[in-house]
């Protein structure tokens, strides 16, 4: 979520990565848990969530056509819109605000509005693939929603998460100063991984070892993002198969 940005507009550059100063909101108000204000604004300055189709991009080859997918977390349903233009799947979102679900709705997708962190809620259907696209690290029982997704994909669920261990997050600690993984405000994010940490988190909860998938980073030369993505990615997503 670190490279929302208008379209055509360029992300943070290598020296900002490192050594920029933490993004801060005009004003410390409280925040939005259910991120209406977040879409609204996002929806109002044309911003677009480039990363969602990036991650989208990287699972392509796995998604065949005519596949179901659930996008929990689905926002205005970028993921969803990539998958459907390249592999015509049949698309569900879901998303705890409403302001996001009706962009979803309007680019032609089933959309539904269910809290997963809420104990008495549960997924009522099994899907060929979910995608849960950089939203553990915005809720507190991470493990709850995760296990309420044990078992309800045939093929895969699709796990991204800002990858702590990436080089810059390194240096930026040795310079004194926290990872970069939001957009505009430290609330935004409440946990954190490394690909190790989440490999060992993933298997206290009883999932299979998963497949990781290296997206991005910044220095690209010999593949490195894919090669070590421990290091080298900033962006990572874990593939999960039954």
């Amino acid at each position: 979520m670190s490279d929302a940005v208008k379209s055509g507009e360029k992300g943070r550059g290598i020296i900002q990565e490192v050594f920029g100063k933490i993004p801060l909101p005009p004003k410390c108000d409280s925040f939005d848990p259910t991120y209406d204000k977040y879409w609204i604004k996002r929806i109002c300055n044309e911003v677009y969530t480039e990363p969602a189709r990036r991650k989208a991009e990287g699972i392509n080859d796995f998604i065949s056509s005519g596949d179901s997918i659930l996008d929990v977390g689905c926002g205005t349903g970028d993921t969803l819109e990539y998958l459907l233009e390249t592999r015509e799947v049949d698309g569900t979102g879901l998303d705890i605000s409403d302001t996001a679900l009706a962009v979803t709705s309007s680019k032609g997708f089933k959309t539904f509005n269910i809290d997963l962190t809420d104990m008495d809620t549960e997924l009522d259907s099994i899907y060929d693939h979910i995608v849960l696209f950089e939203v553990a690290e915005h809720i507190i029982n991470a493990e709850m929603i995760m296990m309420k997704l044990k078992g309800k994909y045939r093929k895969g669920l699709y796990v991204s998460t800002p990858n702590l261990g990436y080089i810059a997050h390194r240096f930026r600690l040795m310079f004194g100063r926290f990872p970069l993984t939001y957009i505009s405000d430290p609330r935004e994010h409440v946990r954190y991984w490394t690909v190790k940490d989440f490999l060992d988190w993933s298997n206290w909860l009883g999932f299979k070892k998963p497949q990781v998938l290296g997206i991005r980073g910044k220095v690209k030369v010999f593949g490195l993002p894919a090669r070590w993505p421990s290091l080298w990615a900033s962006e990572v997503v874990f593939r999960f198969t039954p």
